[in-house]
């Protein structure tokens, strides 16, 4: 008998990082339901006094909203309780990628203005951002970089296709040769 382990969850570590990127693609988001419910509830009770996590950037990346409506529910409720501002929400729909049609341009439009009116998503209802399309991970790891370049290391967690995982180390790659702080770690689970 040859037996390895123990092995984690590749998202177990995300409160040991002041600031975190989690990325979930699909059903890949499943891991996230509990992490960010345990992530507000903590934050907002003070239970979370020696957690050094203080800023979560959660990108959803999903065909479209109706596939995975009982994660609006957890995203909804999150969101709620998030009292302390300590998350940021990126929904991305890749459905309408392919097909940027006239009707795909003006639910964008209808989008983008609604949210700035009501500070929430026509189609959710949530605050979180609805993005038409795929996320550039570079741009965004850099955003990140400006945002917090007090901190030396930030945890990049994800979960879902392999071909999502390939695409955010090449990014994390990318960012990391510029030098600058902070550092990305990218840590995943693929199904």
């Amino acid at each position: 008998i040859r037996l390895e382990g123990p092995f984690g969850g590749g998202n177990q570590d995300w409160y040991k990082f002041e600031v975190a990127v989690m990325v979930g693609g699909g059903i890949g988001v499943t891991p996230y339901a509990s992490i960010l419910n345990d992530l507000v509830f903590g934050t907002s009770t003070n239970r979370y006094s020696g957690v050094a996590c203080k800023k979560v950037y959660f990108l959803w990346i999903c065909p479209s909203h109706r596939h995975f409506e009982w994660f609006i529910d957890v995203l909804r409720d999150v969101e709620r309780k998030d009292v302390t501002n300590v998350l940021e929400i990126h929904i991305f729909i890749t459905q309408f990628f392919h097909k940027f049609d006239l009707r795909t341009t003006m639910l964008y439009i209808c989008e983008n203005h609604f949210q700035r009116i009501s500070n929430s998503s026509m189609f959710t209802g949530l605050k979180a951002i609805n993005h038409f399309g795929r996320p550039d991970m570079t741009a965004f790891l850099k955003f990140v970089q400006k945002q917090h370049s007090y901190v030396s290391k930030v945890g990049v967690f994800s979960c879902g296709p392999t071909a999502l995982t390939k695409t955010i180390s090449k990014s994390i790659e990318t960012v990391n040769k510029s030098r600058k702080l902070p550092y990305f770690m990218h840590h995943f689970e693929n199904f």
